[in-house]
């Protein structure tokens, strides 16, 4: 079908119109452009983050696949050693933490948590102010210590001292004296026990041994688990390095794109023995 004719005294306006048209829809397309450029941006580092998300959750996955693995020459080991692979063009460090050995900051009193702040490296008075803090925070009474804090001292932040242990890592945060970047470090090498998670000085390290035990530093448990974090443990010993019963365990995966760009994950789940039910993941942060 042909198009019909513009009447000869109507051109001039379709020019006219036509010419407006491709104005408008030029200004238009520059308005989308502009509008949807930081869209396309923060969307593109959305979609980043999802890969390096899906990497560190394969890279979870695998980890506590091998952990469970039938095969002992696949199988992994509660002895955290890292384990580098990579995952759709993701580079993966994947280690496994045990629960068990790790310090249970509500089974500790003021002393070993003295001990504990002393070993990552708090001094002074900076050590003295949570050493007696934590300790007004769990015990039962409204009298702060010399360096310490009861309830008065938190009712402006709308929060009271505790009167028992704590219930997360989290809430260490909530106490006088321990700053974001102690409670980082605590997340490293500390848990909070739920009652099915009892300590066990295996896998654990030697600081954990001390804190939970109320040992002394050159203990003989201590120094027998330096001995084999420094590899004087038998093949023997290394294969038994695995779940010999249900455990509780974290698996840290940092993923690292070839830009550079991290993402790291923690997993918290709860093993079976290699070869029965698998896994069951409680969390992922």
């Amino acid at each position: 079908m042909r198009a019909p004719r513009v009447p000869s005294h109507e051109r001039g306006y379709a020019m006219v119109a036509a010419v407006a048209g491709i104005a408008l829809m030029a200004t238009m397309a520059m308005s989308v452009v502009a509008l949807t450029t930081p869209q396309l941006g923060a969307l593109q580092a959305e979609m980043d983050r999802a890969r390096l998300a899906a990497a560190a959750d394969a890279g979870i996955n695998v980890a506590l696949d091998g952990l469970t693995s039938k095969s002992i020459t696949s199988r992994w080991t509660l002895e955290g050693e890292v384990h580098a692979f990579q995952f759709d063009g993701v580079a993966l460090q994947v280690h496994i933490e045990d629960e068990h050995g790790k310090i249970m900051l509500n089974r500790i009193g003021a002393d070993n948590m003295g001990w504990l702040l002393e070993a990552i490296g708090l001094q002074g008075a900076d050590l003295e102010i949570a050493r007696d803090s934590f300790a007004d925070w769990t015990d039962q009474d409204d009298e702060p210590r010399e360096n310490g804090a009861e309830s008065e001292y938190y009712d402006p932040r709308g929060l009271k001292a505790r009167n028992d242990i704590p219930q997360t890592i989290d809430e260490l945060g909530d106490i006088r004296g321990f700053t974001p970047q102690l409670i980082d470090r605590f997340r490293r090498f500390a848990t909070v026990d739920t009652g099915e998670v009892p300590f066990d000085a295996h896998y654990a390290s030697p600081l954990a041994i001390r804190v939970m035990t109320d040992g002394v530093a050159d203990s003989p448990l201590i120094l027998q688990r330096q001995r084999e974090l420094a590899g004087q443990r038998t093949a023997i010993g290394w294969s038994g390095a695995a779940l010999k019963k249900p455990r509780t365990v974290s698996v840290i995966a940092v993923a690292t794109a070839p830009d550079g760009s991290t993402l790291s994950r923690r997993a918290l789940a709860r093993v079976a023995l290699p070869g029965k039910q698998r896994w069951t993941i409680n969390y992922i942060e």
